[in-house]
Formats: C-alpha cells, structure tokens, sequence
C-alpha cells in the first residue's frame, strides 16, 4: 500500500515497484491521476488475480476545488481559462451538495482511461478528437464541505467505485452557474483500507520493501468460509461443493491456508479466483 506523491502516474510508481522487487507482475487496483496523491494498492504476482475485488471497492477523497477556472482536463493540469462568474455564497454551495448525494448519473471526463472503440479516451483528447463519453450511475454515499473561502473549497468525498472526482467538481460547478476545478486531490480509504496504513513511496528501497508486503487475503473485504482438506482439494480443482451459508462472495480457507475467492449460490460454493 503506497502513499503516492504528486506529479507521477499510477503506472510509473508500479515501474519503480517492479525495480525493487525484481518481479513482472505487479498491477495497481485503482489508478490516480498525476495531480493526486494517497492510497494506491498494488496487487503483486499472483496477488494480481484478485485485484478486480479491491479496484471494485467504495473509496474516499478529499479534494480542493476553485471556482472561475475552467480546464479541459477538470483540474490545474490541463489547459486552465479564467471565467467570469458571480461570488458564490456558502449556503448555496451546502444546498447543491444535497443534490449530488445518492445514487446520481455521471459523465466521466474527456480525460479519463475510458475505452472508446479501443482507444483510451485521454488518447483521443490529446489529438484534439471530440470525446462523447455516455453518463454511468454512480452513489455518492457522503459529500462534506470541509472548508470554504471563495473561490476555494474543500471535500470530504466517499463514493462508489467508477466515480471521477474531477466531473464532481466540475459538475458542481455548473450546477452554482460557474466553472470550477480540482486544484489537489487525496484518497484516505478503500474499502477499509485507510491512508495510514500506506507507506510513502520515498522511503521504499530494494532492501525494505518486502517488509511491507502484505497477504492478498488480509485486503479482501469479504467474509471467510473454512473447509475441509479434501474440500479444498476439489475447489482447487474448480469442483462446486455444498456448503451451508448465505449467497455471495467468500474468502475460502483449508487448514488455515488461502485457497482463493469462492461465490455462493444456493448453498453452493464454486470457485471464482483460486490461488495456485
């Protein structure tokens, strides 16, 4: 778990993972912006197969925004333009907060890793192409006003996963008749995985940093489901076996080792992800 600084991608903190650990395989579960910094999660070797589950999780941020700026990519980063708006109040900046809770409809940004026909649509933007992205549903489970001083303005964001902060703050914006964008960026939480349980990327080194390694199945926020050896042994095998306990998703166990994710579905476990 990686405390990520400002001004590097996701995927060039992987490089410098990679470079300690001599290893390939290692993937982020949930990328940042340059402009952000926090919580990055990185699944290494065959912890990568499980991935899906923590890039799936709810997360929280708290993120500066300053009206009367407007910016192609929704933050400081981009191509930034002064736009003349009215002093917005505090109280009108609470109310339109309200309408933002909830599940609401999101368009990402331009900007963004999403796929069009192939192509990542931050790829299509950088060639000046017009990037239509379609809206996707999304919950805002808690949205605080931290701290305001016009044109700046501090969140406290927790939201499910998908949401793009940077169209929160820009939306918010036209929902008060005015631009805006994110000037600073921090994710303190993913599932239950809070910031200070990250360490700072500036004092992991070749001769340290498996001391911060951590067991895939201690991040699965999921309940766990005991069998036997001999069970075990079948859903390794991707054998369904009968089991008494709820529909959903379990970290399965045999004598006390990690065999891998496990869905149940009438009383019945099949193998989802198995740790070879």
């Amino acid at each position: 778990m990686i405390d990520k600084p400002s001004g590097i991608t996701s995927t060039e903190v992987v490089r410098v993972i990679k470079r300690f650990l001599g290893i390939k395989k290692i993937g982020h579960t949930g990328t940042l912006d340059p402009l952000a910094t926090g919580l990055l999660i990185l699944a290494v070797g065959k912890a990568t197969r499980f991935s899906e589950y923590l890039l799936k999780q709810d997360k929280c941020y708290v993120v500066k925004g300053r009206f009367g700026l407007s910016s192609d990519t929704y933050d400081i980063d981009g191509n930034l333009k002064e736009v003349p708006c009215q002093e917005i109040k505090k109280e009108d900046l609470l109310k339109v907060l309200n309408n933002f809770k909830g599940e609401i409809e999101q368009v990402p940004p331009p900007y963004s890793a999403i796929r069009i026909k192939g192509k990542r649509a931050y790829e299509l933007a950088r060639k000046g192409e017009k990037v239509e992205l379609k809206p996707r549903k999304i919950k805002i489970y808690s949205l605080k006003l931290i701290s305001f001083n016009y044109p700046d303005f501090e969140l406290e964001v927790c939201c499910s996963s998908g949401t793009y902060i940077r169209s929160l703050v820009y939306d918010i914006g036209r929902a008060l008749g005015c631009a805006a964008v994110v000037t600073e960026l921090r994710r303190t939480k993913v599932g239950k995985i809070t910031i200070d349980k990250a360490i700072s990327l500036s004092k992991l080194n070749r001769e340290n940093i498996k001391e911060f390694l951590i067991p895939i199945d201690k991040l699965l926020d999921m309940p766990e489901m005991k069998i036997s050896i001999d069970d075990g042994k079948k859903f390794r095998n991707g054998v369904k076996i009968k089991v008494n306990a709820l529909d959903g998703l379990y970290k399965v166990f045999s004598a006390d080792k990690f065999l891998g994710v496990g869905i149940v579905k009438s009383n019945l476990l099949k193998p989802e992800k198995v740790l070879s």
